[in-house]
């Protein structure tokens, strides 16, 4: 899609979160680690771009807003409990949402993003031989395009 900030605000969201010391040491990764995950993983999963709508002007100028969501994945297994894998993932769950409420405009790199924040999560936790918690954060975010 031409005229998207997607790319741009993925790479600028891995920035702050591996910059956050609330998830130092974790391995934070732009995509699936696949075979390479570690015990706690957060990657940056699916993209829905939404809507992309028209504004018109008076003036006759044109721009358009931009809404889309980006999942971020929690993936832990180095619990071991279901209980405790689930709470470990809500920890990182709220590090990551502190993120985005310090600053909604990821600091303001992306001069096109009017915000960005927590949607929903969704939690699936197996109990298995090793326990699992996998936890899909949705981020909407807003920007308005020229």
């Amino acid at each position: 899609m031409a005229g998207s900030i997607i790319a741009s605000f993925k790479a600028l969201l891995l920035a702050q979160m591996q910059a956050a010391s609330s998830l130092n040491g974790l391995q934070i990764t732009y995509g699936d680690p696949g075979e390479a995950m570690r015990r706690e993983s957060i990657f940056l999963g699916d993209v829905d771009s939404g809507t992309q709508t028209p504004e018109s002007f008076s003036t006759g100028a044109r721009r358009r807003v931009e809404d889309f969501t980006v999942d971020v994945i929690l993936a832990i297994q180095s619990k071991p409990t279901p209980q405790t894998a689930e709470a470990r993932a809500l920890v990182l769950v709220n590090a990551v949402e502190q993120i985005l409420v310090d600053s909604p405009q990821l600091g303001g790199s992306i001069a096109a993003l009017q915000f960005c924040e927590v949607e929903g999560m969704s939690m699936t936790t197996n109990q298995a031989d090793q326990p699992n918690c996998v936890c899909t954060i949705r981020i909407h975010a807003k920007a308005r395009l020229a």
